[in-house]
């Protein structure tokens, strides 16, 4: 194999693949990428079995041919080589030749038939959408997902259509978090439970994509598929809870707030927040007063009244602090509509002019 393409090209292929090698002991192969070159063009691919990703890009491609190699070599050297246009890759008695014209690297090969096979999905059952619709979705709830695989459900992010709207929903039971985006209301977009960790994948991966991809569909798989680019997911067969249930309908007290000012003491508070995390929150109506405090024996206390609207009864409640920041930047509204339903009930925020997103939080006991 020999080629010659365009540098930044190529840098940004394989950092995104790269994202995708894994390290496994029995199987060092899934830390390469395979590149294999033909017909002027270079295709970068990498896996770790659970999700898989396959690049095309432009070459100038002398002889044809393929090679694995480190995915983190590669990636760690293209990103501190000096700033050219071109690069060349020469594959020679089991290594690659990494050239520009004032660089010249050798990088040991792995055998390109032991990497596995991406799986290609059938694209009879497939629907084709903007990148933006499912980015900003996956955005607003992924964090929300559990880190414990106990439950394989929790830890992914689960999609549906409802009328004219993709709905996106994660959990970890502590907390959820739901996006609702419009589309075209023929658009026939099967439910889909995703593993939130292949959820990250998908979101670097379309970030940066302006046009149209196509959605492909499986029983156990996921395939988004764009003009020079291919990535696929495998899918939880499991039963999503019904959330539905725990969002409460009725609130006994609430609080308007604008975002910026509850991000500022949420941001200060977390300094002097003790080893749980934990902040008081108190919304007293009958002193027209929003107040977040918290409390750390080692370090000292801090508390803020927010201006704010406050009507309802008093609540005094405690919450993660973790658990009240992470969704403020899903929220586009200014200000926040905080719902409260009852003393060591859930908190609800949505934003006052965007209905589009509902974030609830369980109590922390004291």
């Amino acid at each position: 194999m020999k080629i010659e393409c365009i540098k930044d090209k190529l840098i940004e292929a394989v950092a995104k693949a790269d994202r995708l090698t894994g390290k496994n002991l029995s199987l060092p192969i899934l830390a390469c990428v395979d590149i294999k070159a033909a017909k002027n063009t270079l295709v970068i691919r990498a896996t770790n079995l659970d999700c898989g990703i396959e690049i095309k890009i432009p070459a100038k491609v002398e002889s044809e041919g393929e090679v694995a190699l480190q995915g983190a070599v590669l990636n760690s050297l293209l990103a501190g080589l000096p700033k050219e246009k071109n690069i060349t890759l020469q594959s020679k008695e089991g290594n690659v030749v990494i050239s520009t014209s004032a660089n010249t690297t050798l990088i040991k090969t792995f055998s390109p038939e032991d990497f596995p096979a991406i799986p290609k999905l059938d694209t009879k059952r497939f629907v084709e959408i903007s990148p933006k619709i499912l980015v900003k979705g996956f955005k607003s709830v992924v964090y929300s997902a559990s880190t414990s695989t106990v439950k394989p459900e929790l830890s992914s992010v689960y999609v549906y259509k409802d009328g004219s709207e993709l709905i996106f929903v994660s959990t970890d039971s502590f907390r959820l978090a739901e996006k609702r985006v419009k589309i075209k209301d023929t658009l026939d977009f099967p439910p889909v439970i995703i593993p939130s960790k292949n959820v990250n994948d998908i979101i670097r991966t379309l970030e940066n994509t302006t046009d149209d991809i196509k959605v492909i569909f499986d029983k156990n798989q996921i395939a988004f598929e764009g003009k020079d680019i291919y990535l696929m997911s495998r899918v939880i067969d499991a039963t999503f809870p019904d959330y539905k249930q725990i969002i409460p309908k009725a609130f006994v007290t609430e609080v308007v707030v604008l975002k910026q000012d509850l991000v500022d003491s949420l941001k200060t508070s977390h300094v002097f927040s003790d080893k749980f995390n934990q902040v008081n929150v108190k919304a007293l109506p009958s002193k027209k007063s929003f107040v977040i405090s918290t409390k750390n024996s080692d370090v000292g206390e801090y508390t803020n009244t927010i201006d704010s609207s406050v009507t309802g009864q008093d609540i005094d409640i405690n919450f993660n602090h973790k658990y009240l920041s992470d969704c403020l930047t899903s929220i586009d509204s200014d200000s926040l509509a905080v719902s409260i339903s009852g003393s060591n009930k859930p908190l609800v925020m949505r934003g006052v002019s965007d209905k589009s997103f509902t974030y609830l939080v369980m109590p922390m006991n004291r």
